[in-house]
């Protein structure tokens, strides 16, 4: 997604998210270039959702959806290597670091499986696997993006890169001194939802501002319309990050910026998200800035996850 031709260097941001998610859930590193099996593994789980199935019904086989049943078993086998391995303690190389795997190990095990099953662990660590790994990627192939198209924004956040962070590597404990770097985050969540729309299956007939919506009907809430509707934004077509202070942010109205869903189905990952792509943004803030190599304005395709025409060219200068 991010190229270098004068530094030499080449970036694709789902493999960076990809290997975060792996140490943060599992506690096993993927270098660059290592666990290849395992990247298309997890590009396969987003299969279930192309084009050319995800209205199907369920019951209706295709390559896509074949393709995402083989890449669900692999990673299965490979989350049960990793939980065997955490049980057995004596291993030099077992899983020593606290991880959402290791938790949901100890939880199994403490309830001895009688709410907790290795299969529901395994479904649990499955889904933040695909919750977490293009969309965060999506969000910050945009975020550079956006920047490039915005110079003055561009050049006030490695401002603040630079006198926040003092040349150290970003931590946790940066992150409230980050505000603008925040503020990028949610302005680009707002203009490109890495979601952008929300499914739902009615369970009943609805009525819905004078409209009848049977029962056992799928509905979808358009997030890149709301995102970008006057009637919530000033000026929505144009990336402001400074839009986002606090009284700004409690005058919207409920359900007016939901890039994480909203009400008791908000993604559990919500935080997690932000919070990497804030580091990560920071991290190579520091020494890059990233210029668009695209001849004309980015051409979106929403599918399931929002997705670009001809990917995101970028040209890598250091700083």
């Amino acid at each position: 997604m991010v190229s270098g031709e004068d530094s030499g260097y080449r970036i694709r941001d789902a493999n960076l998210t990809l290997e975060i998610l792996f140490a943060t859930l599992f506690g096993r590193e993927l270098t660059p270039g290592d666990g290849n099996e395992l990247r298309a593994a997890s590009d396969g789980l987003n299969s279930w959702v192309a084009p050319t199935s995800w209205l199907l019904p369920n019951w209706v086989p295709t390559p896509s959806r074949r393709h995402f049943s083989e890449s669900k078993e692999q990673l299965r086998s490979e989350i049960r290597r990793l939980l065997s391995e955490h049980g057995e303690k004596s291993k030099p190389d077992s899983l020593d670091q606290e991880t959402l795997l290791s938790k949901l190990a100890e939880a199994r095990e403490a309830s001895g499986q009688d709410h907790l099953s290795t299969e529901e662990v395994e479904g649990q660590l499955l889904t933040m696997l695909f919750a977490g790994y293009e969309t965060t990627a999506a969000a910050l192939g945009f975020t550079w993006y956006a920047l490039s198209q915005n110079p003055e924004s561009q050049q006030a956040f490695h401002e603040e890169v630079d006198a926040v962070l003092g040349g150290e590597p970003p931590t946790h404990a940066d992150i409230t001194d980050l505000e603008l770097t925040q503020r990028i985050v949610t302005e680009t969540l707002r203009m490109y939802p890495p979601v952008h729309t929300i499914p739902r299956q009615t369970t009943q007939d609805m009525n819905v501002d004078g409209y009848r919506i049977p029962a056992d009907t799928q509905v979808h809430l358009p997030l890149l319309a709301i995102h970008r509707d006057e009637r919530f934004y000033d000026d929505p077509s144009s990336f402001r990050p400074d839009r986002w202070t606090g009284e700004f942010e409690d005058s919207l109205p409920d359900y007016a910026f939901i890039p994480f869903g909203g009400g008791r189905r908000t993604c559990i990952g919500r935080e997690f998200a932000t919070l990497e792509a804030t580091l990560v943004l920071a991290t190579i803030g520091q020494h890059w800035t990233l210029e668009w190599m695209g001849e004309e304005a980015v051409s979106i395709e929403p599918e399931m996850t929002m997705k670009t025409q001809n990917g995101l060219s970028m040209q890598l200068r250091p700083r």
